[in-house]
């Protein structure tokens, strides 16, 4: 079996430059040198056939994906769907995780465009525009997934949640519902929260019902507080008759919340949230709740990302919105 010192004889160079090259670190290189160093590689069969050709055209056929937890159950399918599509168009998917944490993307970003992948896809904290304003003026191609900034013109793939919370929000409405509770965490630029509220709002102006600030709850990430903030809206002196929650989180923290505070779900406290999965049927009672096309969300950013890597003349960036499905179960009823 040939070795990279035997690459290196046949090529006549150092073992270092055949490193580098093996590294995709071949900027600084002389052609005439990088040439010589693959064709000794496929001559003695060093490395599949594959790679060396991928090296030659300067691309590692790999799409990085950076996520914000990838503990959500959300996220798990959305990488099926974006998985499906890398593998159709002949692509290996690099996956890593910001933990919701700005320096962790930036880090994320870095490392895997050092591994030379041709391209990202991010569900951005919202606080690294800077970073990615660069990206955007160098021309290296990457998708937002999920969320987006208003300030940075780049191709997104996003749920349209305005729609959803509005639909949730007039859902309640027309059972009669007119103090409507909202849980969601903080807002901090990530746009699906702030859409969420937004959608919300929108529904109660739009039927001349008041937006009640002490109806919204953000609540922290911590555990648990869902559940008090659930039990602070109905111990209002002129409690909610309906929560809508925001979160796959707070959906459970809600009902749990109720339960605590003696209340039955639907009949003294209607509940829905935002997020379906599998399970959430078999909740007690079957929770209504907003589904987004999560598989389809991940189609579509990697369909995305794969077009634009592919094309010389780069188009205009392209916002692609999916429209979510608000699912009813028994966990709404009219107010008594």
């Amino acid at each position: 079996m040939a070795t990279i010192n035997d690459v290196a004889k046949k090529a006549g160079v150092s073992k270092s430059s055949v490193s580098r090259v093996l590294n995709g670190n071949f900027e600084y290189m002389a052609e005439g040198t990088k040439t010589k160093i693959l064709h000794a590689m496929e001559e003695l069969n060093y490395t599949p056939n594959s790679v060396a050709q991928s090296l030659k055209k300067k691309s590692t056929e790999t799409i990085g994906i950076i996520i914000s937890d990838i503990s959500n159950p959300f996220w798990s399918e959305v990488l099926k769907g974006v998985q499906s599509e890398c593998t159709r168009s002949g692509y290996t998917l690099m996956v890593s995780s910001s933990e919701e944490k700005a320096e962790k993307e930036e880090e994320n970003v870095l490392t895997l465009k050092n591994k030379q992948v041709d391209g990202l896809i991010v569900n951005t904290t919202g606080k690294n525009n800077g970073l990615f304003d660069h990206l955007v003026k160098e021309k290296y191609p990457f998708v937002f997934l999920d969320r987006f900034t208003e300030e940075l013109k780049a191709d997104t793939v996003i749920v349209n949640n305005i729609l959803g919370a509005k639909r949730s929000t007039q859902y309640l409405i027309d059972q009669g519902h007119k103090r409507i509770g909202i849980l969601l965490y903080p807002i901090e630029n990530r746009s699906p929260r702030i859409d969420r509220l937004e959608g919300y709002k929108q529904a109660l102006q739009e039927n001349g019902l008041p937006v009640d600030d002490e109806l919204i709850k953000v609540c922290d990430t911590t555990k648990d507080s869902g559940i008090k903030a659930t039990q602070e809206l109905l111990e209002l002196s002129d409690p909610a008759t309906a929560i809508f929650s925001t979160n796959t989180i707070l959906n459970l923290e809600a009902l749990s919340g109720a339960k605590k505070e003696g209340c039955h779900v639907p009949e003294d406290i209607s509940v829905i949230g935002y997020d379906d999965y599998p399970w959430v049927p078999l909740l007690d009672p079957p929770l209504s709740t907003v589904a987004q096309p999560a598989y389809e969300l991940g189609v579509n950013a990697a369909l995305l990302l794969v077009k634009r890597m592919n094309r010389k003349r780069q188009p205009k960036p392209k916002i692609i919105q999916l429209e979510p499905e608000l699912i009813i179960r028994e966990s709404c009823a009219p107010p008594k």
